[in-house]
């Protein structure tokens, strides 16, 4: 029954816009105010994910608005944030965008936070009001290289670092990969490789025939998201324990001390056996 009643309202309403049309200017005017009610173009993408510090934008379309106002609401403390093109916030990350003669009324977030997350409404000022509740979801994007935060390599090995940009809504347009605060400079040194893929989100950094010279911290950079970094030593000689990916020097010296923990209870039982043999 719903659906019938909005059908034959839709229909309705379409003939009312179709006579406005053909009447002069200021009956045009007087026609919709009196009898063309606002309505809201549903087309527009009403769940936003956004980057934190990245601007955003709700975009909201109200159809025969004729001489009410539209204005943006924050749900969850029913605070006014603007009225037409007026900002009604001491927050002034927020502003109602508007271009004369279109139908759009744009809601622009400067540098949003997490804490911005949550319901905005687009409000009309009709008798009861009208609204469409938009919600937006801020996310703190981070790139992370996978593995643990130390690397050991031996000398003459290739360094294989990849990157993941994490919780990004869009693939970043670059991610750049430095040593130490320099762009890591393809000319400077040879065997150098990054195979990037955006719709993955990933970049892949390979430095063949790993040397000393190339041990450093190393960090990946999306553009969309916070950088990680990973610490490199390149090692000479054989160190097998070390040459593990991932594993640090906390790790091995606790894997130390467990052995010669075990080794001295060994050597104690072995002289106490001596000392008392028939006990």
């Amino acid at each position: 029954m719903n659906t019938k009643l909005r059908l034959i309202a839709s229909l309705i309403n379409f003939f009312v816009i179709a006579v406005a049309d053909t009447l002069s200017p200021d009956l045009q005017m007087y026609w919709e105010n009196s009898m063309v009610h606002p309505y809201f173009d549903n087309t527009t993408k009403r769940d936003v994910t956004a980057i934190a510090g990245q601007t955003c934008q709700l975009h909201c379309r109200v159809k025969s608005l004729g001489d009410r106002a539209v204005s943006w609401i924050r749900k969850r403390d029913l605070h006014i944030l603007t009225v037409g093109i007026l900002t009604y916030t001491n927050d002034q990350r927020f502003q109602s965008l508007h271009t004369e003669g279109s139908d759009e009324w744009t809601l622009r977030i400067t540098s949003p936070q997490a804490r911005d997350s949550g319901v905005y409404e687009c409000q009309v000022s009709t008798e009861p009001k009208i609204s469409q509740a938009f919600r937006l979801n801020v996310v703190v994007s981070k790139a992370k290289i996978l593995g643990n935060a130390e690397l050991f390599v031996k000398s003459g090995s290739d360094i294989n670092l990849t990157c993941v940009a994490l919780q990004s809504p869009q693939p970043p347009s670059f991610i750049y990969w430095y040593k130490g605060g320099r762009v890591i400079n393809y000319s400077q040194r040879g065997g150098i490789s990054v195979l990037t893929e955006q719709q993955t989100r990933t970049s892949r950094l390979v430095i063949a025939r790993a040397s000393p010279s190339d041990s450093g911290n190393y960090t990946c950079s999306p553009s969309n998201s916070d950088s990680a970094s990973v610490v490199v030593h390149v090692i000479k000689g054989e160190h097998p324990a070390a040459m593990q990916h991932g594993v640090n020097r906390c790790t091995i010296v606790h894997k130390s001390e467990q052995i010669i923990g075990v080794l001295v209870i060994s050597l104690c039982i072995h002289l106490l056996v001596s000392v008392f043999p028939n006990r």
